[in-house]
């Protein structure tokens, strides 16, 4: 079986699959205890009823199963074997630690040291997950020792969770930045790894359409299973075509997310309050507050969108493009706090 017959398998049963978990969200949800409630007094949470944080459930598995097959019938060796094997490990690892915290309220330091003990295990276990040098373009390798590698990675893909997880606060939000990262990465990853880009489309594809409608919410199940499948197949695509991805390459795809975060814990800390408290001063509660929702949700994937189109189309150009997206970053959250009636 080639690349192109196990995507296109695996691509329709990840629909079928995220399909039934959006149709049976509430009863599972109900079921599981994985339900969020909305804040009566007006607080962060505001969406109108009680939602089902199953739609990891609904993306995990088939992803999971995905990184399997594609090891066990595209691979060759047992090297490449067992970098997958990893890859599905963490992911499957991430999406569990989130689905307890969904569940029983873990708290950010365990979540925290869970998913560095997780990460980390994987990390050392699969040197194609792992970045051993930093070549921006237009640039000489700079290589990293083995150490501070593996420190390097690790310290990218907790900033990638934290980003990835702050995001989440509108709908659509993180399954549209899954969608773009999935596109962006099929032009990426070697054929082999194809299949898992194709399954992991597909599966968000179906649960944005549940997920714009209320029906379900991914949880931290779901948006820390994501912040791991795309950092490290990232990891991987740069490992496996550093002549042609280069790091700037890769900073460009996560630049908004990360941007907002670095934001928050910069105006957190002046403020002497903690990075980890919620507010309602994200980029998408701007939006919402000028354009509305889903329109605000349409400019914040734009943003993302497009300056990684840029680079897709422009080989080498990765910096220009991360400045490009720094300044729309910039633009967009200073025109929609004035435009809302608050300082910028």
């Amino acid at each position: 079986m080639d690349w192109r017959t196990l995507a296109s398998i695996l691509a329709v049963g990840s629909v079928g699959v995220a399909a039934t978990v959006g149709v049976i969200a509430e009863p599972l949800g109900h079921r599981l205890g994985l339900l969020d409630f909305p804040d009566l007094a007006g607080g962060r949470k505001r969406h109108a009823r009680i939602t089902p944080l199953v739609g990891g459930t609904g993306l995990v598995p088939v992803v999971v199963l995905a990184t399997l097959l594609t090891a066990r019938i595209l691979t060759d060796g047992p090297y490449a074997r067992a970098q997958f094997s990893w890859l599905a490990g963490c992911v499957a690892a991430m999406f569990l630690i989130g689905l307890a915290d969904d569940r029983f309220a873990l708290g950010p330091k365990v979540r925290l040291l869970l998913a560095v003990l997780a990460l980390s295990i994987g990390i050392v276990h699969a040197p194609d997950l792992a970045i051993g040098f930093v070549r921006f373009g237009g640039q000489s390798t700079t290589t990293l020792a083995t150490g501070w590698g593996d420190a390097f990675t690790l310290l990218c893909l907790v900033g990638l969770l934290n980003a990835v997880n702050m995001a989440d606060g509108k709908n659509g939000i993180v399954i549209g930045l899954g969608l773009i990262w999935s596109v962006i990465l099929w032009f990426r990853l070697p054929p082999v790894a194809l299949p898992i880009a194709a399954s992991a489309f597909a599966a968000l594809a179906v649960l944005m359409w549940f997920n714009l409608r209320g029906r379900l919410f991914l949880g931290d199940g779901g948006s820390y299973a994501i912040s791991a499948l795309f950092g490290l197949l990232a990891i991987y695509a740069y490992n496996h075509d550093f002549a042609a991805l280069r790091a700037d390459d890769i900073a460009v795809m996560f630049a908004v997310p990360v941007f907002d975060t670095i934001r928050l814990m910069v105006v957190r800390a002046y403020a002497r309050r903690s990075p980890f408290e919620g507010d309602r001063n994200h980029l998408h509660h701007h939006l919402h507050r000028r354009f509305g929702w889903p329109r605000g949700l349409w400019l914040y994937l734009a943003i993302v969108a497009g300056p990684n189109l840029g680079a897709l189309l422009w080989p080498g150009t990765g910096m220009v493009w991360l400045l490009v997206t720094l300044l729309l970053y910039v633009a967009t959250l200073v025109y929609a706090r004035i435009r809302a009636g608050e300082p910028a």
